[in-house]
């Protein structure tokens, strides 16, 4: 039952942005215009099928960091969509009601000018961005951003504190993805960058931001 909600979800949301692909690419050459039209389902069948595998296989027969990479690419793929599904149903609630406006002025007056049905070029491009957008950010923040590892130094006033205690140094280690991520080196690197500060001023470090 889940996996028939969730295939229906996705077929549902792409059937809705695929219009916008539609749109923007009416003007293209045949060989991109195909390109971009076929290749939106691309992703939509891969997602069914991990959805197929995972409903009708074991997935934990497979290791973590296949079932994370999995999950991961689902969820950036459909909440990146779901921006671009925002934008399209704002234009086609403005198309809707321009519809009904000029449907009861018919013989009364001026009907409102423009067109009452064709989808806004302009919106069906911004659709697009704000789809592309964060899926960009996913991305980056999965393939690079993970490791992205910083130390911050943050100075805690504490009135109650017992004067011993006076000019403790306290490291805090987080997000440093050990386990879920591939890149052993970099998570290496992370780590040395803390021991590296040691004996520097240092009180509360996140890493991974």
């Amino acid at each position: 039952m889940t996996f028939f909600f969730f295939a229906i979800f996705f077929l549902v949301v792409d059937a809705y942005v695929f219009q916008a692909v539609v749109n923007v690419s009416n003007d293209w050459s045949p060989l991109w215009k195909n390109a971009a039209r076929y290749g939106f389902w691309v992703p939509t069948v891969l997602c069914i099928g991990a959805l197929l595998w995972w409903a009708f296989d074991d997935p934990y027969r497979v290791s973590a960091n296949v079932r994370n990479w999995i999950i991961t690419a689902l969820v950036a793929t459909y909440f990146s969509k779901m921006f671009g599904v925002i934008v399209l149903l704002i234009d086609d609630i403005q198309r809707g009601v321009r519809w009904v406006v000029q449907y009861f002025q018919r013989g009364t007056g001026p009907s409102l000018p423009g067109e009452a049905i064709t989808r806004s070029d302009f919106l069906s491009k911004t659709a697009l961005a704000v789809t592309a957008l964060p899926m960009g950010a996913f991305a980056y923040g999965i393939i690079s951003g993970a490791h992205d590892y910083r130390i911050r130094r943050v100075t805690i006033n504490l009135p109650n504190l017992p004067k011993s205690f006076d000019g403790i140094r306290i490291g805090q280690v987080s997000d440093i993805h050990s386990g879920s991520f591939w890149n052993k080196t970099a998570v290496k690197g992370g780590v040395e960058m803390l021991l590296k500060k040691n004996r520097s001023h240092f009180l509360h470090r996140r890493l991974g931001e």
